[in-house]
């Protein structure tokens, strides 16, 4: 483990780490595993929140970068980023950091997921809270158990 000023890395590939269920996890390892390649088949809005839900039944709910509450988005509602989403597939994931205004300024990292599409990079990139990563889970047709 990488100790950034900010927050810890995985030395591997210098993605954040998160801990679930009592275990420190790369990020970027964790959701390749579970979302990655994967298609978007739908999505719901459950408490606010857009659930984006893959072809392998697992569910992703988009978090602000910022606050890791609801994802807002200035330029979109949540229902026609739904649809742009449709069909899509999750082509990559970066990270980053999010730095507040404030003085002194306020960080923590940010975890991008990439959609395959024609349009720029930039247009089919959504950054999330590690949040999002952390409360990935698998939907079966009676329950909804977390990934590990």
């Amino acid at each position: 483990m990488n100790d950034n000023p900010t927050h810890p890395m995985c030395l591997t590939d210098g993605f954040p780490l998160i801990e679930l269920d009592g275990a420190i996890v790369c990020s970027v390892e964790h959701a390749d595993e579970h979302i990655g390649g994967q298609p978007v088949t739908d999505a719901r809005i459950r408490d606010g929140y857009l659930h984006l839900i893959f072809g392998n039944g697992a569910s992703l709910p988009l978090t602000c970068p910022c606050c890791a509450g609801r994802l807002h988005l200035r330029n979109m509602p949540l229902e026609s980023l739904s649809q742009m989403l449709s069909g899509r597939s999750i082509e990559g994931f970066r990270h980053g950091e999010w730095v507040s205004n404030e003085s002194p300024p306020e960080r923590h990292p940010i975890f991008a997921l990439q959609f395959t599409g024609q349009e720029d990079l930039s247009a089919r990139t959504i950054q999330v809270n590690l949040e999002s990563v952390r409360r990935i889970i698998q939907h079966s047709p009676n329950t909804e158990t977390r990934l590990k």
